[in-house]
């Protein structure tokens, strides 16, 4: 975090807000990934698909089985076959950590229950610069399903929802989830900025100036059916 007086040419931006804004459909749960799951990922993350590479976006698909038993591997592909390991144990980790934490609906349409029909799920992984963004949008109508994870890595941002506007804060190993209104009736981005003004922790705290650092995204989709043939650019 940087000092407000530090950086007196920095414009003013919207004060962000530290928790969901009421969009229904929008859930940030009050957990963080611990730190060693973090690492792990970032840095498999980046040694398989960033270093010494010009792209800042890979997209790799898996397949759910509807899987009758309980044994580890049945487990691993009722996640998403095809994923890579580590990919496989956040799923994991987000399974157990939502539950309880969204509506028990939205929790089965993220991790479907034994003996769900097979779906393809989509994991895309965003690596953003400071100063780097991504335009307001809606994730494509004819390609997702409802019930779309974020998770953020190694930096925080600011997110906007706009129909109307709302600037929420995700911090470094925040989770975030859409669905319904959230996910189809507000558009979502992050700023192209390197910092972010958010309000403080505390009542009646000044807002804090916090550095953008470089961050991954990884966002989990389902595909809609016959959706699995990708062609052109993914927002």
């Amino acid at each position: 975090m940087d000092s407000l007086f530090d950086e007196p040419h920095i414009p003013a931006h919207p004060i962000a807000i530290r928790t969901a804004p009421p969009i229904a459909g929008l859930f940030v749960p009050p957990v963080s990934l611990p730190r060693e799951l973090e690492d792990e990922i970032a840095t498999e993350c980046m040694r398989l698909y960033f270093e010494d590479r010009d792209v800042n976006q890979v997209m790799l698909f898996g397949r759910t089985t509807s899987g009758a038993d309980r044994d580890a591997d049945d487990m691993d592909e009722r996640m998403g076959k095809g994923l890579p390991s580590f990919l496989i144990s956040l799923l994991h980790y987000l399974s157990g950590v939502l539950h309880h934490r969204i509506p028990d609906t939205l929790y089965n349409v993220l991790f479907p229950p034994r003996n769900s029909p097979p779906r393809a799920r989509q994991a895309i992984v965003n690596l953003y610069h400071p100063g780097e963004g991504i335009t307001p949008h809606v994730d494509l109508l004819n390609r997702f399903d409802d019930g779309i994870i974020g998770v953020s890595l190694c930096s925080g941002c600011v997110m906007t929802f706009e129909r109307s506007r709302w600037d929420l804060y995700l911090p470094e190993r925040s989770i975030l989830v859409l669905s319904k209104d959230a996910r189809y009736g507000w558009t979502h981005g992050i700023p192209s900025r390197t910092h972010d003004l958010v309000e403080g922790e505390d009542r009646g705290q000044e807002p804090c100036l916090f550095r953008r650092g470089t961050r991954l995204s990884i966002t989990f989709r389902w595909l809609l059916p016959g959706a699995e043939i990708v062609g052109g650019p993914d927002p």
